[in-house]
């Protein structure tokens, strides 16, 4: 007879919880990636509007386009802390996520372990009774032989 895990259904929802929790934790590292790279992005465009403001300013321009120039720079500052924000908040959804990860993935492991140990006991169970099966056996021979 084979072993059959009791809790096997239980086991199979943990294994697929963890997945669900995995892709999740993946979801969230490229949203922490994504974030990272349009900080980036947004810090390299208020680098080149500040070039291109001091360069405009040593060639002297109008007082309007001067006023344009500022007010950019302020959208991009503006823009770059949004993601400052945004990339903030992606590191706490990511931390939070691994935590969550890190309990699906224990209570699966200890699911795991459970059925592992079952199957171990199973198993001795199974060889002692077959040795009793043949220690009856021998008995048996030794009697009728008597």
């Amino acid at each position: 007879m084979p072993f059959r895990f009791p809790l096997a259904t239980v086991l199979n929802l943990r294994e697929n919880l963890e997945q669900k929790e995995a892709r999740l934790l993946e979801r969230r590292y490229v949203e922490l990636s994504a974030a990272q790279g349009r900080l980036w992005e947004a810090e390299q465009n208020i680098v080149r509007a500040q070039e291109e403001r001091a360069h405009q300013l040593s060639q002297g321009i109008p007082a309007f386009q001067l006023q344009l120039a500022l007010s950019e720079e302020t959208r991009l500052k503006q823009l770059r802390d949004d993601w400052q924000g945004k990339l903030q908040e992606a590191q706490t959804h990511l931390r939070e996520q691994i935590e969550i990860y890190k309990r699906a993935r224990q209570q699966r492991d200890t699911m795991e372990e459970l059925r592992k140990r079952q199957a171990e006991d199973f198993q001795r169970e199974q060889l002692k009774s077959e040795q009793q099966e043949r220690d009856e056996l021998h008995l048996m021979r030794l009697r009728s032989r008597e």
